[in-house]
This record gives structure tokens, C-alpha cells and sequence, in this order.
């Protein structure tokens, strides 16, 4: 057998397509992966809420969400990084003043302004709805571990960037809906990648016996950090330019073909 991975999902477009489905192929490497002893993360740019039980079910070891701003391990919250007050404050002022549609994600709920809530397509909100907190409700400001913004005519993704990277950590959003680009944002330093060394200092494994698997921008630090980072075939083209390797589409086995490649099962 092959050294002891830690290994790391993105959920939507590499553990599941974007409807929830996980590939039974895919099913079975993560449960024969476990079993031969390597330990698997979810870690997603999903709010904790946001993740299933459906999605849990597969069996994890730990679990990343919010782009990395959040860790449980056993259901026990060991590591969490919020948004500092001021920089949301002058966030949504900024997203307000520009008549963005936006989101903050807390671990318990989202919360999103009514441009949000008028602009997710009908058909792909009632998929994705819970954890969405209901229009005007109440929500700790404290609380927030990142941002999703929809892109406009009168906003676009880099002009969040020159506004706010010297603070947060930006990263394109992917919905594969036309007319729903946009961005996450997080605080500074706060990402995937940092999320999965942590992980790998907390169980001691080495940086060399880590593999990343993602398909989208808010993937690219992860796949940096490990020892092999895997775009899956759907993935951005420019995540495919810094992946170590690529595997086939999600729909199509691609996981569980990584998993057997690089011997995990």
C-alpha cells in the first residue's frame, strides 16, 4: 500500500455534478480510499448549511467549507476565521452603492440582500436553497465568513479586485448558469490552501502526501499546496494551466480514475 493521503474535495463539479448527484463511481473510491487508510476532507467554497447530509453520507474525516474559512472535525468546530466588522461594513456599502446582488455566508445560514434573491434563477435556487435565510432576517455581522457577489453592468469582478485584494482574498465564482459570474471574497490570507495545511499539520502528514481535486478558481491554492493537485476535465482552463494533473469530467469517472492512478484505492 501507498503511503497515508490526506486528501481534499471540492464538492459542485468534482465530488457531484451541480445537481447534488455523486457519481457512484465516485461514491465508491472515496469509501474504498478510506478504507485502505487515507483520510479524505470535503472542502468546499459551499457554507457549512450548505453542505447536505446527502454530501456527508459519502464519509469524510473533516470538513472544509467556506473557502477555507471553516473546519469541523467529527462535527466539532476546530477552526474558523470570520470577516473582520469593518471590511464587511465597507464591503456591502460598496456591493449597496453599486446595486450588486450578494451573499454572506455565516456556518448556520446564508444571508442575501433582495437583488439576490431576485436574480438566482427559480429552477437552480429551489436546488441550492437551504441554508438560505429568509428575506430581512436577522443575522450575526460578526459572523461572516465570506462574501459571493454577481457581477453587473455596473460592477465587474475586477473591479472588486482593485477595490479590496489588499484586504480579502478574491476568487471568480463558477455557476455554470449564463449571466451568474461573479466573485467569493474572504479575509485576508483565508483560502483553501491554507485550509488544507492546516489539516495536514493537525493529523501530521507531510505536504508530499497531500492531493488537492477542484475545478475552479476558488481551487487554484489548494491545488498549489499539495503534493499533487487534480483538476478535473470540466475544470477553467485556467486551473487546468496550474494542476499537476487533469482528470476526465466529473460525469464521466473522472475521480474515481485519479483515485486508482495516483493508488488510493
Amino acid at each position: 500500500m501507498t503511503s497515508r493521503k490526506l486528501v481534499f474535495l471540492d464538492i459542485d463539479g468534482t465530488l457531484t455534478s451541480y445537481l447534488n448527484h455523486v457519481p457512484a463511481s465516485a461514491l465508491a473510491a472515496c469509501r474504498a480510499a478510506r478504507e485502505n487508510g487515507h483520510l479524505l476532507y470535503i472542502a468546499s467554497g459551499r457554507s457549512r448549511a450548505q453542505i447536505s447530509p446527502s454530501i456527508l453520507s459519502v464519509g469524510f474525516d473533516g470538513v472544509i467549507s467556506s473557502g477555507g474559512a471553516y473546519i469541523e472535525l467529527g462535527g466539532k468546530v476546530v477552526y474558523s476565521a470570520f470577516l473582520p466588522r469593518s471590511t464587511l461594513e465597507r464591503l456591502t456599502a460598496y456591493l449597496d452603492g453599486r446595486g450588486v446582488a450578494y451573499s454572506l455566508e455565516l456556518p448556520e445560514k446564508v444571508a442575501a440582500n433582495q437583488r439576490f434573491y431576485a436574480r438566482m434563477p427559480h429552477a437552480l435556487f429551489s436546488l441550492v436553497s437551504y441554508g438560505y435565510a429568509a428575506p430581512g432576517e436577522s443575522f450575526d455581522q460578526e459572523r461572516v465568513c465570506k462574501v459571493v457577489f454577481m457581477e453587473s453592468k455596473e460592477l465587474c469582478f475586477e473591479d472588486v479586485q482593485h477595490e479590496f485584494s489588499a484586504d480579502c482574498e478574491i476568487f471568480r465564482l463558477s455557476i455554470p448558469v449564463p449571466g451568474m459570474s461573479g466573485g467569493e471574497i474572504s479575509a485576508k490570507g483565508i483560502h483553501k490552501g491554507t485550509a488544507a495545511a492546516w489539516a495536514a499539520k493537525y493529523h501530521g502528514i507531510e505536504q508530499k502526501d497531500t492531493i488537492a481535486f477542484g475545478d475552479s478558481d476558488n481551487d487554484r491554492t489548494m491545488l498549489e499546496y499539495a503534493g499533487v493537485g487534480v483538476a478535473m476535465g470540466n475544470s477553467d482552463e485556467a486551473l487546468k494551466r496550474v494542476a499537476d494533473d487533469v482528470t476526465g469530467h466529473v460525469r464521466r469517472g473522472g475521480l474515481a480514475k485519479a483515485f486508482g492512478k495516483y493508488g488510493l484505492v
